[in-house]
């Protein structure tokens, strides 16, 4: 078993009863967990900054014809040598932009070996240039929440995973099964909440892959919705859903100067066929907020 499974392997087996916990470790997908560098650390990206990009290439713009700003930029070669659940590209360089009032953004793939130059956007009144922010990365595990179509997938239905998993308390008495005021604060969604709050690195929660954070739904059902597939119960949903993967999440980063909402996250999500194709022009931009 991995490094980045093992612990949390260990947390679901005391909370759970044998085969839950069994279908939640199965679940986990590994997460690369973005963080700011410290010095000597290998840097596998930035938030904000200059873009890099080829001369002769046309600077992104939104409907209105206004430049994009940049938020982050990868060196995949050095992102490859961490785990992850995502078919990301082994080598290059990705760029995402975005105009944060609009929504509109656009995902950039660069192949190795692309001649580039330190660009700013056209029209400085009319983008943000974000501060820049060197990034180091560790994989990480990664959970469902209990309304993703994983879950779905695992336990049949959402409610017999909320009754098996996230509504479990461990250890209760038999006889107080049914009292609705016992084990309050003791179920394993609440010990989940707990675990996580242990586990989580100082600073915002950027990452790439995994599950990403949900504040309303999850991003691949944001996705399949908005391509037409229904909602949960309608017979092509679950299949378009399972299409889906996180391919960047950018939280709040006041170092960056990045505020996207109260507590939101930019989250983009990629087809598998798109990412193993390297076509980035048909990403979804969720930004999920309270």
């Amino acid at each position: 078993m991995t490094d980045w499974r093992s612990d949390f392997a260990e947390f679901a087996r005391g909370n759970l009863p044998v085969q839950s916990a069994e279908r939640m470790i199965g679940l986990l997908r590994p997460a690369v967990r973005l963080y700011a560098a410290a010095s000597g650390e290998v840097v596998v990206g930035r938030l904000g900054g200059a873009a890099r990009l080829p001369e002769n290439m046309a600077w992104p713009l939104d409907a209105g014809g206004g430049p994009l700003s940049l938020v982050a930029e990868f060196d995949c070669g050095r992102l490859a040598r961490h785990p992850v659940d995502i078919a990301l590209p082994r080598c290059g360089t990705l760029l995402f932009f975005i105009a944060a009032e609009s929504g509109k953004n656009q995902v950039i793939y660069l192949p190795p070996g692309t001649a580039v130059a330190e660009r700013h956007p056209p029209g400085h009144d009319r983008a943000r240039v974000y501060a820049e922010v060197p990034l180091a990365a560790v994989t990480e595990p990664s959970w469902p929440d209990l309304g993703h179509p994983a879950v779905l997938d695992a336990f049949g239905s959402l409610d017999a995973a909320r009754e098996l998993v996230w509504d479990h308390v461990a250890d209760q008495d038999p006889e107080d099964a049914e009292d609705e005021d016992v084990g309050d604060g003791e179920t394993f969604a609440w010990e989940l909440t707990l675990y996580h709050e242990r586990r989580m690195r100082p600073g915002p929660p950027h990452q790439m892959g995994g599950y990403s954070d949900t504040l309303q739904n999850p991003v691949e059902v944001a996705a399949a919705h908005a391509a037409g597939a229904g909602w949960y119960g309608d017979p092509a949903f679950q299949e378009e859903a399972r299409q889906w993967v996180t391919l960047l999440q950018v939280a709040d980063d006041s170092r960056a100067q990045m505020i996207w909402g109260d507590g939101a996250y930019l989250i983009w999500g990629i087809r598998k066929d798109h990412l193993a194709a390297l076509d980035f022009s048909k990403v979804y931009l969720y930004i999920s907020g309270h």
